[in-house]
């Protein structure tokens, strides 16, 4: 992604965004979003609380400045996940899976952009209200006060914490992908009799 000048005010900064990548208006007014998987996109309901998450994670690519590609949102998903999503539930499941795919196709950048979230001071999912007043603040002030751009070191426990998400996502995985096996023969079992 293009980086924004710091001094571009963050509701500037996503209609240049929008228009960027495509995104009529965010989105946010439709009824249905669609996920892409390769060349399949499956349609899901944009609820509410959808809405609500995409809106402060459209404002977290402008100040980490990741792309709204399969990449970028890997890295945004985890720098959300080590700078923390708060009480946004659907932004945790969404990082989830974003988190989850880039443990294999953008290992290394993954692991960079959950570093940089952790030395973050947060995110915008907690303490701050998505309004008026907070999209006409700029890029760079926004960056300063969450302290993006860090230059401390991590500590030890983000690289363990890093690893534990690792462990737990593939985990999940393969309890999940084992339970659909085990439910799949067995009803293939009772439909072939």
């Amino acid at each position: 992604m293009p980086q924004f000048n710091n001094d571009l005010k963050l509701k500037a900064g996503l209609e240049r965004y929008f228009s960027l990548y495509h995104f009529k208006d965010g989105g946010y007014h439709l009824k249905w979003f669609t996920i892409k998987v390769g060349f399949v996109h499956i349609p899901l309901p944009n609820i509410p609380a959808r809405v609500r998450a995409v809106k402060i994670h459209d404002l977290h690519h402008l100040l980490t400045g990741y792309n709204a590609d399969l990449k970028g949102e890997a890295e945004i998903g985890a720098w959300e996940i080590a700078s923390g999503c708060g009480k946004y539930y659907v932004a945790w499941f969404l990082n989830f899976g974003s988190f989850f795919y880039g443990m294999f196709f953008f290992p290394k950048p993954l692991f960079k952009a959950f570093l940089r979230g952790r030395k973050a001071e947060g995110s915008l999912y907690k303490g701050y209200t998505y309004n008026e007043a907070l999209l006409e603040r700029s890029i760079g002030q926004v960056q300063e006060e969450l302290n993006i751009n860090s230059d401390k070191k991590n500590s030890v426990f983000d690289f363990v914490l890093f690893f534990f998400y690792v462990v737990l996502f593939l985990a999940f995985f393969v309890l999940t992908s084992y339970f659909l096996c085990r439910i799949f023969g067995y009803l293939w079992m009772v439909v072939s009799g």
